[in-house]
């Protein structure tokens, strides 16, 4: 490969959606940067998600994504109606999680084992809902987590995060910058 053919790869890389802060791919949302989530709901069976990212970009009415996260970074999730209150859980909700991404559901409606696979301490991680200002600030550790209404009955109104410690765009442009280094050597 020449060199400018692979200058124009890294070219593409830097400025096309791959290293934004917010990368969609189908029901899937890489945010590399700390963000707001504001949390709506659609009924009982979804999550509605809204961020806008550092780089100005805007998502609004995301029915219960599957999120990628950046380790490190401080996430907020705050619930903006006035019902269904919002909570992350640990890696263990994975046993009563059913679906794919976009669409998962509980196959439980027992409020211990949601209790149990919360986050602790639980009141650290529910949000639950307007008016009382309840907030979600977090920053994760690498993992996989999962989202759901604490009401047991509303088991539609969930999802999963996993936390990643460099998402995947950022890598495809290390790999690129490796390539043409290398190139570089090489043609010298």
């Amino acid at each position: 490969m020449k060199i400018t053919s692979l200058i124009a790869i890294c070219t593409l890389l830097l400025t096309s959606n791959l290293v934004g802060d917010t990368v969609q791919n189908g029901r899937i949302f890489t945010i590399t940067e700390g963000v707001d989530f504001e949390i709506g709901n659609a009924g009982a069976s979804d999550f509605l998600f809204n961020w806008s990212d550092p780089d100005g970009d805007t998502f609004a009415g995301e029915a219960d994504p599957t999120l990628i996260l950046k380790a490190g970074e401080l996430y907020t999730f705050v619930r903006t109606s006035p019902a269904h209150p919002f909570i992350i859980m640990d890696e263990t909700a994975g046993s009563f999680m059913s679906g794919t991404d976009g669409q998962y559901f509980r196959t439980t409606t027992n409020g211990s084992l949601l209790d149990n696979a919360t986050l602790k301490p639980i009141e650290d991680f529910t949000a639950d809902p307007f008016p009382s200002g309840d907030t979600i600030e977090w920053r994760p550790s690498m993992g996989d987590y999962w989202y759901t209404c604490r009401v047991a009955s509303h088991t539609g109104m969930a999802g999963r995060i996993s936390v990643v410690p460099e998402p995947a765009a950022a890598s495809l442009l290390t790999i690129a910058t490796v390539l043409l280094l290398g190139r570089r050597r090489r043609d010298s």
